[in-house]
């Protein structure tokens, strides 16, 4: 009998197998994917290599400092990168597509050691940090890789001097001063318990600032620091005077139930009832989209009694609008008499279409149920308001307590009875006839009057009545354009207590985050003042936050008339008198600008740095001490005809770089927001290059624009650039591009002193990984190009030239030639 295998046992094999066969294709799977990403990761890590090297082999001054950034939401925390002027770079290698970023920012030694980053148009320090990004996707989520190095200036001025001294105020030595050099505010130093600070310089003049919130700022004559010294500076501060505000905060943004009545009969013996609607806020609303029968509602009422259905009146409205500290009144019957008064309502109960119909839905008697009343607003039922009332002698215990209201219902013990009025308070102390129903604490039990017999006439759109409360702002930010008092937050009941108010006249702005008012206000002249400000009403939606300071010039005397300016600003504001400002900001981090774009050429333009602004709050003492000022100017060419582009021009004042200007396409150069005084004016120009003359020295008066010269390049640099593809597709693992005077009829010659001291010139790069070379040559010059490309079958590896003869380039141009194979 031979021997085999029985049905279930090939069923149990053939079982065995497949799982077998499904875990291996699985670890495939996650090793496929494992090889993948380690692909992706190494290739996104050579990429930014390469980046850094090329960047690293620019002349500093040819590394631009990144002045425009964009933002990448898809890292937390977002990732910044160049906008302008590098931009980015797509490259596709290996069938994955990546993003090359770079970010440049210019930093300086920090006091104490570390490093501090600077504006972009801060005067250069000598060192840049290069920060490069590769971003990829891979699996539907974002990678990257990112690299940093720091790029010195080879001819960088080191802190070899230094500034110490001692701030006092009154004679007390004063801690937590800053003091600081007005032409490089990274340049400062802090006061410690004894009111002593020091730090270091490169040798030059400088002009010290020293400030501290609460006191006025005190600035120095232009002070000379050579390499190895240390100059002393003290400084006596003066105290501000100051006082204190009080006043309480109300918010007005949205409509409020006024008068509830369920039940009063007129003098034909019909029982009338109505929601009565009052408007704090300063725009109009619409409560309808039509007048008469079955107009569409947009502000209507509901009314629901304790364990029974919620009744929506259909209604019939003969008013639209409700103005500013005007009532709407909604009712069971076209006029309303009560309380000696007649009214007419601006919208009718129409569940029979019939003006004047009495349908009875808020339920009164003795005993009667709990309920409450909402106001809303279509289409998606918000509710603007609610009013609950209590019943707790009711024999059925489903209909003693409210189901909804407002921090606690009114309480009632027999409920809502017949001609009972619920009439809203005008402040927390009652009702005051002349002033609108409007205070509104979220708390019905404290909101409002009960009286029976009803007391209060009803009111409609024909009444207007100031309203003098609102919702009190408690948590509201309250504060000051003073630049001295610090912000306070409103209490329970809105009031506040602004300390520190310096003397004089300022505003007092307060903001809840979503609404905002302000008042001026006059401080007062002695120190130590009080004084009440009264209500400060919160009615217009905020939607942005703040930020104040003050501009003077280096002698402290205050600068009116100034332009203030952010990029996320809300509107563009001058500075008072005084040289104070307030200006709106989106919420957002930016930089803001005194003198934005040098508005008063008398001045500089200075900026604050990155400045982070909340909605509806304060970013104070952001002050300016602008120094008189200029601008500089100036052309770069070949040849005295031809513009040459792209040429950083250096200003220098003491042997320190000030601010620089890059040659436009036209050849044309400004450096802006420089101080008045004496400046050395120089291009940085690459090896191989040299200008006529090689600088400019030249003095600059307030408001002056001065035209410094001309400077003639010789040997400029000029470029080759272009692509390279076998096949149709990008090279990606690189050819090697020589740029010659002379003839090559071979391979490419070897790179040695024979060749360095050789007449010929050979100029040689790679192509990088995206299949694009770059070539810098001397301008004025006609090359003959070669590319060569090495490619392999299996282990033999095959090279293919091509080339370029007769090329000519000009100083600041690019000549572009495409390989391919």
């Amino acid at each position: 009998m031979k021997k085999g295998l029985t049905l279930i046992e090939l069923m149990v094999a053939v079982a065995v197998m497949s799982i077998g066969i499904l875990g291996l294709v699985g670890s495939f799977r996650y090793l496929n994917l494992g090889i993948h990403t380690a692909k992706g990761r190494s290739l996104a890590n050579n990429l930014a290599q390469e980046k850094i090297e090329l960047l690293k082999n620019r002349s500093y001054y040819r590394v631009l400092a990144t002045t425009a950034t964009l933002e990448d939401a898809n890292f937390s925390p977002s990732l910044r990168y160049d906008a302008a002027p590098n931009g980015v770079e797509t490259v596709d290698v290996g069938g994955i597509n990546f993003e090359r970023r770079v970010y440049i920012r210019k930093v300086a030694e920090a006091t104490g050691g570390g490093l501090s980053y600077l504006d972009w148009d801060d005067p250069d320090p000598g060192l840049k940090e290069i920060l490069v990004y590769v971003v990829w996707r891979e699996g539907g989520t974002w990678k990257k890789i990112e690299l940093r190095n720091l790029r010195e200036n080879p001819d960088r001025i080191s802190l070899s001097a230094a500034f110490s001294g001692n701030v006092k105020s009154s004679g007390v030595d004063l801690e937590g001063a800053t003091v600081k050099t007005q032409e490089n505010p990274a340049r400062a130093g802090v006061t410690g318990a004894v009111g002593n600070y020091s730090f270091a310089v490169e040798p030059g003049s400088y002009t010290l600032v020293a400030s501290k919130t609460g006191y006025f700022s005190g600035t120095s004559p232009l002070l000379s620091v050579a390499a190895n010294n240390t100059v002393t500076r003290d400084f006596v501060l003066t105290r501000m005077s100051s006082g204190t505000i009080t006043g309480t905060v109300y918010v007005k943004d949205h409509l409020v139930i006024s008068q509830v009545v369920g039940s009063s009969s007129n003098v034909s013996g019909q029982s009338q009832e109505w929601v009565e609607v009052h408007n704090p806020t300063t725009w109009t609303w619409t409560m309808a989209s039509g007048l008469g029968t079955g107009a569409n509602e947009l502000v209507y009422f509901t009314y629901k009694e304790a364990a029974e259905t919620q009744l929506v009146p259909d209604l019939d409205y003969r008013g639209v609008s409700l103005p500013p500290g005007a009532y709407f009144l909604f009712a069971n019957t076209g006029t309303i008499t009560a309380a000696g008064i007649v009214r007419s309502a601006d919208a009718v109960y129409s569940s029979d279409g019939i003006w004047g119909n009495i349908d009875d839905v808020i339920k009164t008697g003795n005993p009667s149920s709990a309920g409450y009343v909402a106001l809303r607003a279509a289409p998606a039922a918000q509710v603007l308001d609610k009013i609950g009332w209590n019943a707790t002698g009711n024999t059925n215990a489903l209909k003693t307590l409210a189901e909804d209201y407002e921090g606690a219902p009114i309480a009632q013990t027999v409920g809502f009875e017949v001609n009972e009025a619920y009439t809203r308070k005008t402040s927390a102390a009652g009702v005051s006839d002349g002033n609108g129903r409007c205070y509104d604490s979220n708390n019905n039990n404290d909101d409002f009057e009960g009286t029976v017999p009803l007391a209060r006439a009803p009111r409609n759109s024909t009444v207007t009545e100031p309203c003098q409360s609102g919702t009190p702002g408690a948590g509201a930010i309250v504060f000051a354009d003073d630049g001295l008092s610090t912000p306070v937050t409103a209490g329970a009941a809105g009031t506040f207590s602004l300390a520190s108010v310096a003397t004089g006249y300022w505003t007092v702005y307060a903001s809840s985050g979503l609404a905002y008012s302000s008042v001026a206000y006059y401080g007062g002249t002695t120190d130590g003042y009080t004084a009440s400000i009264g209500v400060v009403t919160l009615s217009t939606a905020a939607t942005f936050g703040y930020a104040s300071g003050r501009v003077a010039t280096l002698a402290n005397a205050p600068l009116d008339d100034i332009l203030i300016h952010s990029a996320m600003a809300v509107q563009n504001v001058r500075t008072d008198s005084q040289g104070n400002y307030l200006l709106p900001i989106l919420p957002s981090t930016a930089a803001v600008y005194a003198n934005y774009q040098t508005d008063n050429s008398l001045y500089i333009e200075a900026s604050s740095g990155n400045v982070v602004t909340a909605l509806g709050q304060l970013t104070k003492n952001l002050d300016f001490a602008l120094s008189e000022g200029g601008k500089l100017s100036g052309w770069v060419t070949t040849n005295g005809a031809d513009a040459l582009p792209d040429i950083p021009v250096i200003a220098f004042k003491g042997g320190v770089s000030q601010k620089e200007g890059v040659s436009g396409s036209d050849g044309y150069f400004e450096i802006t927001r420089l101080s008045t005084g004496t400046y050395l004016v120089e291009p940085q120009l690459d090896t191989g290059e040299s200008a006529s003359p090689s600088t400019f020295t030249v003095t600059l008066t307030a408001g002056a624009s001065l035209f410094v010269g001309t400077f003639t390049v010789s040997g400029a640099m000029g470029y080759i650039s272009g692509t390279v593809s076998a096949g149709g597709a990008p090279v990606t693992t690189g050819v090697l591009v020589y740029a010659t005077t002379t003839t090559i009829t071979s391979g490419p010659p070897a790179i040695n002193s024979a060749l360095r001291d050789g007449v010929n010139v050979y100029y040689a790069v790679s192509s990088n990984a995206a299949g694009v070379y770059s070539l810098p040559v001397r301008g004025g010059y006609t090359y003959n190009i070669y590319a060569w490309y090495t490619s392999w079958s299996g282990e033999t590896p095959s090279t293919a030239r091509r080339e370029y003869t007769g090329v000519a380039v000009s100083a600041g141009q690019t000549a572009t030639r495409n390989f391919s194979w």
